[in-house]
């Protein structure tokens, strides 16, 4: 907690009204609060929606169990909410306790001197006090007052103090208001251990007719254990929080101080119950609470909760299941139980659009990966939710990992709007810098360059971006790019020295520059990847495709079988084999490779590959057949570049096996061995 000093000046020039408030008991937060929405008509529950707080949060405001909102911003949406004058708007921001929007006239002051309304001793001929520093919090304070993710305006919590008496008791506030919370701090709380993902459970508010309590969260406990167990997920353990959590920003802050990887609160009351689960290894936005309807009456409660909210409350665990499922990267096990939650989708629109968006975050990923689905799934979000940077982001990310013709403009669309709804997040301007690499349209490289400096000005200080910024330094170019992309790559390893890309790129550096010793620091580069992550692909077939260029067949072709075997549905990495295992007069071997890579890329140069294979095993209709659709594909290119570089080549193979001949002869095949490509030179 902070405490701010003002001068006897400040006290009714800037921040007048509350200066005075607590010495002439004028209305409250919470009093003015109540008078307002009794005049509007605005139910709770609707203005706690609009405001973007819990029910529970607006109600203990106005009860003046929360003396005051922590966030100057959500007074002033409260203020606009409730079409309030400006000069009532500036008396609710100040008993608040916040900076009113223009400053307040003064209060009339009493004739009496204000020692005497204070009951302050008069003073005396004795030497003044010394004047009393703002209280520093100790480091157990510092730590109950962190902010939370969402950066706000600090609250500032004023204390005047005139006179000796009112500096005596200040001060005792200040040491009664530490040791609260060293005692608070001192509390037992749950702690996760070492490897182990915690699931917080918070007891759920009661605002039922006569206060009738239930325990919602043992039956959510049990429920989400149940799952657990049968499930079969190890590391996982359920443990109940030691006070209720009013909004999403106590829950993270809990979530810190325990180290949860979830945690669980909400509130009921006669109608219904509200259970909010906050993620808290993530950076996703919530898409709001989970809303289970359980009684129309107060009559009906007991049986509603001991009955009815069973299959609720089983949908919640799944939820919960699927979320730590996605946290570990278990993607296909994070699907199989999201879609079980949906077998009883929840009733509320957004609680839907939640287990939505993590589905489709579960089709993204693992072994039977489907993009078309994780997008359908992001768009269902998107209806309900339209303002959604996370959602947008999402099914960007998904259009340009499925890299269909057209889908780096839909990503680049979808990015966009995501940095226009989230202009201080990294993430969009980071993977749009992607998508105009991979669409390669005139000026992309420059605007990929200006994504990647914004997302290090949004925060991005992870070696990521300054790796793919060197990548687009390569694929530029220009006068002093190659220096630029070695300094990032320097900054990158330095950041983080286990980074396998990294070393990947700065092997392709050293290939590009071409000094002498080059080749082979770039061996080492790409060895060195594959020693960090040697279940990636990168450095494998980087690795492989330099051998390749030194006519090492034998082990180029062991290292692109290695990075094959690492991800066997990437569809460049079997079109490398095809091509490669063809020009080494492998067809029977290459064919294989050939058909998986035509699974993914049906007209491209998956075709081109498997018409020199055809054309090596003396099948000449096929390879022209496969060629000629290669050329349709190319005369479609975006790139100016592409028709260029392969109609003349392929004309003349497809003349050449018409006339009964064949092009490939040992020493065009060598020839025509896969290379490293030249960053900035690929012509489709």
């Amino acid at each position: 907690m902070l405490f701010y000093g003002c001068t006897l000046d400040d006290r009714c020039v800037t921040f007048g009204l509350y200066c005075v408030a607590e010495l002439y008991h004028l209305p409250t937060f919470g009093e003015l609060l109540t008078s307002h929405i009794d005049r509007s008509g605005i139910g709770d529950s609707d203005l706690a929606r609009r405001i973007g707080v819990s029910r529970l949060t607006l109600i203990r405001w106005k009860e003046g169990v929360t003396s005051r909102p922590r966030y100057r911003e959500d007074v002033l949406r409260c203020a606009e909410l409730l079409r309030l004058t400006p000069e009532e708007r500036d008396r609710l921001l100040v008993a608040a306790e916040f900076e009113s929007e223009d400053p307040l006239p003064a209060p009339e002051i009493p004739s009496e001197p204000l020692a005497a309304t204070l009951h302050v001793p008069a003073p005396t001929d004795q030497a003044p006090a010394a004047a009393v520093e703002p209280a520093v919090p100790t480091p157990a304070v510092e730590a109950a007052a962190a902010p939370t993710a969402t950066a706000r305006q600090p609250r500032r919590g004023l204390r005047i103090v005139v006179g000796a008496m009112a500096t005596a008791t200040a001060t005792a506030v200040v040491v009664v208001i530490a040791v609260l919370l060293l005692v608070s701090n001192g509390a037992d709380h749950p702690v996760a251990a070492s490897g182990e993902s915690l699931i917080v459970i918070a007891p759920f508010a009661n605002y039922t007719a006569g206060q009738q309590g239930f325990n919602i969260r043992g039956r959510l406990r049990t429920s989400i254990d149940r799952e657990i167990s049968s499930a079969g997920l190890a590391g996982v353990r359920t443990v109940e929080w030691p006070e209720e959590l009013e909004d999403h920003g106590s829950a993270s802050s809990a979530g810190e101080r325990s180290g949860a990887a979830i945690v669980i609160w909400g509130e009921y009351d006669s109608g219904r119950v509200l259970a909010n689960l906050t993620s808290t290894r993530t950076e996703s936005e919530s898409f709001g609470p989970q809303v289970v309807d359980i009684a129309s009456s107060p009559s009906e409660l007991p049986t509603a909760i001991n009955i009815d909210l069973t299959e609720e409350v089983r949908s919640l665990a799944l939820l919960t299941l699927g979320q730590l499922y996605l946290e570990k990267e278990e993607f296909d096990l994070a699907k199989t139980v999201l879609i079980r939650a949906l077998e009883q989708p929840p009733p509320d629109p957004a609680a839907l659009a939640n287990l939505r968006y993590r589905l489709g975050h579960a089709y993204l990923g693992g072994q039977y990966a489907d993009l078309d689905e994780a997008i359908w799934r992001f768009t269902q979000v998107l209806a309900v939710q339209p303002r959604s940077a996370d959602t947008f982001s999402s099914r960007g990310l998904a259009y340009l990992e499925r890299g269909r013709p057209g889908d780096e403009d839909l990503a680049i669309a979808d990015l966009t709007r995501a940095s226009e709804l989230a202009p201080d997040v990294p993430a969009p301007y980071f993977n749009r810098a992607v998508a105009y690499m991979e669409r390669g349209l005139p000026r992309d490289l420059d605007r990929a360059l200006r994504d990647l400096e914004r997302a290090i000005d949004a925060g991005s200080e992870g070696a990521g971006v300054y790796v793919n910024r060197a990548a687009a330094y390569l694929q530029r170019g220009n006068d002093g790019d190659l220096d630029e992309a070695f300094d990032d790559l320097e900054r990158a390893i330095d950041i983080d020295p286990e980074l396998a890309t990294a070393w990947v790129n700065r092997g392709n550096a050293h290939l590009q520059r071409g000094e002498d010793g080059d080749t082979e620091r770039a061996i080492e580069d790409f060895t060195m990847a594959i020693e960090l992550s040697p279940g990636s692909a990168s450095g494998y077939y980087n690795r492989g495709l330099l051998y390749s260029e030194l006519a090492d067949w034998q082990r180029s072709i062991a290292d692109l079988r290695a990075a094959q075997e690492r991800e066997p549905r990437n569809a460049t990495f079997n079109n490398t084999l095809c091509w490669q295992l063809g020009v080494q007069r492998q067809p029977e071997a290459a064919l294989p490779y050939c058909d998986l890579a035509l699974r993914d890329d049906p007209e491209g140069p998956a075709r081109d590959s498997r018409g020199l294979v055809h054309a090596v095993m003396g099948r000449s209709d096929e390879a022209i057949e496969d060629f000629r659709t290669f050329l349709v594909w190319v005369d479609r290119s975006v790139r100016e570049t592409c028709r260029p570089y392969y109609r003349p080549s392929r004309e003349s193979w497809i003349a050449t096996l018409q006339s009964g001949g064949n092009p490939f002869d040992d020493n065009t095949l060598r020839e025509l061995r896969v290379r490293p490509a030249t960053p900035g030179a690929t012509p489709c």
